[in-house]
């Protein structure tokens, strides 16, 4: 502020302003020093939410708080798709939860195994046991409060195989997909079996067992993380040497980047026929099968184009590619569920124990003569094909009948569950005679009657 005469001049101000404007300065020098911390307590407290702030941001990093998120929509969706008419949000809020404590911990304990290693990255070299800013016991303490933490809350809160899975997956993640990161390149199809096990935690949460249906949105998971990481190890291939881990990437194992492109394409492609699958199985509405197609597609070309040309700016459209992909594929299996029954299923153990060969395989078998036209008639309703099975069944299994109660339960146990092309919609009914490669091959019926040997 002007304070002489000289600089009053300079600035046109009267000496009646002046004396007002330095007062005024004084005034705001009066109330800055007023509120400023100079006092010990007010440092003290600046001091202990600072210092609060920097501990939360340790634990953010160390949990990896965006990849975890992440893990916990899977989880999120698994329990959305294995619910009934009604999903339960507070359950769905403590499986998110418990999900996210459990790969906090998994997370913290691969940092806590790899801080000599992440402290040659460039990409991990600021984590906080590399950067200094926490030490490994501390981390190690938050790792295990962590996993204790999801383990409780989801036993008590969902039930005993969902905290299982959380735990195992803890497991694996640690003391199996760590340590081998450092021994061999086959370490990413460990890690992508482990990311996902989220959704089976979440399916589970729902329904108390781990359904054949559970798996389609595991098998999602696992092949959209192929394509993910491979194209990740190779932005970052050089900075994987100096690490020190045996990704595929490494120059010893893939010199100009095709076989890490390849295995990124084979998975992309694997991802194509997932939507197809969910309505078949009965997880999804037919239009599920169109859109979950049409969103891979990108994903599947963006994979030929870096496998024609591996180089980092073809990588890097599959990388963010499948940031997109993953959040819409999960939206629009939510979006077209079919509401899960209430009634006690088969676990995957029992389903495949459960499963025989029928007596005539080929009246089903694609391989047959009429089996292709017995498939794709089968969700007419279509009894014919099997009414001489069925009136055999009833003859051999029922003694004397009862007003007829007996008989219509062995019918209602013989008529052919709903299925088939026509569960697909009529449009992909009505190309079911064209010879599309997702499809079993079209067969013509032979004049024998028969099978063809």
């Amino acid at each position: 502020m002007p304070t002489t005469v000289v600089q009053r001049a300079r600035m046109g101000l009267s000496p009646a302003a002046a004396a007002n404007s330095t007062a005024g300065a004084a005034a705001v020098a009066a109330g800055i020093a007023a509120s400023s911390p100079s006092a010990p307590g007010s440092v003290a407290r600046v001091g202990a939410i600072r210092a609060a702030l920097d501990r939360l941001r340790v634990y953010q990093d160390l949990s990896k708080f965006k990849l975890s998120v992440f893990v916990v929509s899977t989880a999120a969706t698994g329990y959305a798709l294995g619910s009934g008419e009604r999903v339960d949000w507070r359950e769905m809020g403590v499986v998110s939860l418990g999900t996210f404590l459990c790969s906090a911990s998994a997370n913290t304990f691969n940092q806590v195994f790899e801080k000599t290693n992440d402290g040659k990255m460039a990409r991990t070299m600021r984590r906080p046991l590399p950067a200094g800013r926490c030490s490994r016991a501390h981390a190690l303490a938050f790792g295990v409060v962590s996993g204790i933490a999801g383990y409780v809350l989801l036993r008590t809160q969902c039930n005993a195989l969902t905290a299982n899975l959380g735990v195992a997956n803890i497991a694996a993640y640690a003391l199996c997909y760590t340590p081998m990161k450092q021994a061999h390149w086959i370490n990413t199809w460990v890690g992508a079996l482990v990311g996902a096990v989220p959704p089976l935690m979440g399916w589970a949460a729902a329904r108390d067992a781990v359904e054949p249906a559970g798996l389609i949105l595991a098998a999602a998971l696992y092949f959209w993380q192929m394509p993910h990481f491979m194209a990740l190890a190779f932005m970052a291939r050089d900075d994987y040497v100096r690490g020190g881990y045996r990704m595929m990437s490494h120059p010893s194992f893939d010199r100009t980047g095709r076989r890490v492109a390849a295995v990124a394409l084979r998975n992309a492609a694997a991802m194509l026929p997932l939507g197809l699958v969910a309505v078949a199985c009965g997880l999804a509405t037919p239009p599920f099968a169109y859109e979950a197609s049409i969103l891979a597609l990108p994903m599947a070309l963006s994979s030929a184009v870096f496998y024609r040309r591996p180089n980092i700016a073809n990588a890097r459209r599959v990388f963010y590619g499948s940031l997109l992909y993953l959040p819409a594929f999960q939206l629009l299996a939510v979006a077209h569920r079919v509401p899960r029954t209430e009634k006690q299923t088969l676990s995957v153990l029992d389903e495949l124990l459960k499963f025989r060969v029928p007596a005539n395989p080929w009246a089903w078998t694609a391989w047959s003569a009429t089996g292709w036209q017995a498939w794709a008639r089968e969700g007419e309703g279509v009894e014919e094909l099997h009414d001489a099975e069925r009136r055999t069944r009833i003859k051999k299994n029922s003694a004397p009948l009862r007003d007829g109660v007996e008989r219509d339960r062995l019918y209602e146990q013989t008529v052919s569950p709903p299925g088939g092309l026509r569960a697909l919609g009529e449009s992909m009914h009505a190309t079911s005679a064209a010879p599309f490669p997702f499809l079993p091959p079209p067969t013509w019926p032979d004049a024998g009657g028969g099978p063809r040997r």
